[in-house]
């Protein structure tokens, strides 16, 4: 969860999976989509963080696969830049083409409260994947959870890196939930650990490759101890990466990305990161069409929260079929 906003290193990906009109949509309909056998078409919009990152190219490959399989109408429309200023206008465009549900992955948790209980006040169900929203208007919100990803990073650091030493955890900014709920798992397994001293957080606003890259070179010049890096999303594993390798650190600091790109694979067996965590974007999206199509039927005893286990992919088990299958698209 963030997991995953716009860089040129990984739009060329995400394109592949990705139909971007100008309006940043797709809509596909089947011939005959019934939404389950009752007469009536249905269709199910998913509004992406952005629509140029391997994590949400892989989200709509699994959403539009689950869509085309329940015979549903998929309408696919997201902002270019994870900004909830251009989320917004996203989400109230799609609310005009009248979707019997909406799928969305907020890009900040309260300026998106308010836009998402105005349309389920205008009684179009709202569900979220990935990112959380302060708000109680959803009908469910599946996502890996992001406190657990953060522990089971930090465990791996640790399992890595046992002789203890400093350790940096690369943000972007406070509001990010996906991102802070990372943080507060990363500390609470370092809480108690002697062996380890967590630095202030480093943080990469504009969530840019080369910005994480400078601080982490930065951090990693004025920490000679500095034993591991836990990297938050795609753009701060690429720049952690990056910094590690033009520091001669490759294999001597632990580096943690978060998420599962093509990138952030081929780091993974080049050294310059040690392990990733995934939060399998393909079952998120499957499990969103099936969430949203059990609630516009008519079940609403959906559970408000569903967290599904992130997976440590590491370069001894990258082979392994569930590894494989956690890899990004």
């Amino acid at each position: 969860m963030l997991r995953r906003i716009t860089r040129a290193a990984v739009a060329a990906t995400a394109a592949t999976a990705i139909l971007a009109l100008p309006a940043c949509s797709s809509s596909k309909a089947p011939a005959s989509a019934t939404g389950g056998g009752s007469g009536q078409q249905r269709t199910i919009a998913f509004i992406p963080g952005c629509t140029c990152d391997p994590y949400y190219s892989t989200e709509i490959t699994g959403f539009e696969a689950a869509a085309k399989a329940a015979g549903v109408t998929p309408i696919v429309q997201g902002p270019a830049n994870f900004q909830a200023s251009e989320q917004i206008p996203v989400l109230q465009a799609v609310v005009q083409k009248k979707p019997d549900a909406i799928v969305i992955d907020p890009t900040d948790a309260t300026a998106l409260a308010a836009p998402i209980a105005a349309v389920v006040a205008q009684g179009i169900p709202v569900m979220t994947t990935g990112n959380n929203v302060n708000s109680d208007k959803i009908f469910t919100a599946i996502a890996a959870s992001s406190v657990q990803g953060g522990k089971l990073g930090a465990q791996e650091l640790m399992k890595q890196k046992p002789e203890g030493g400093k350790v940096v955890f690369v943000h972007i900014k406070p509001g990010i939930s996906s991102i802070d709920d990372r943080e507060k798992g990363f500390r609470a397994a370092f809480d108690g650990q002697s062996k380890y001293k967590v630095l202030p957080n480093l943080y990469a606003g504009n969530d840019s490759a080369t910005q994480a890259a400078g601080l982490v070179q930065s951090a990693i010049t004025a920490n000679p101890d500095l034993v591991a890096i836990f990297a938050s999303n795609v753009i701060t594993a690429e720049g952690a990466a990056n910094a590690v390798r033009a520091a001669g650190k490759t294999g001597k600091i632990a580096v943690l990305g978060y998420d599962a790109s093509p990138q952030e694979a081929t780091n993974l067996k080049n050294g310059t990161l040690t392990a990733l965590v995934s939060q399998n974007p393909y079952q998120i999206g499957q499990l969103a069409v099936k969430n949203a199509l059990k609630y516009i039927k008519g079940d609403h005893s959906i559970p408000k929260d569903q967290p599904l286990v992130p997976l440590v992919i590491t370069k001894d088990n990258l082979d392994d079929p569930a590894s494989q299958t956690g890899l990004y698209k």
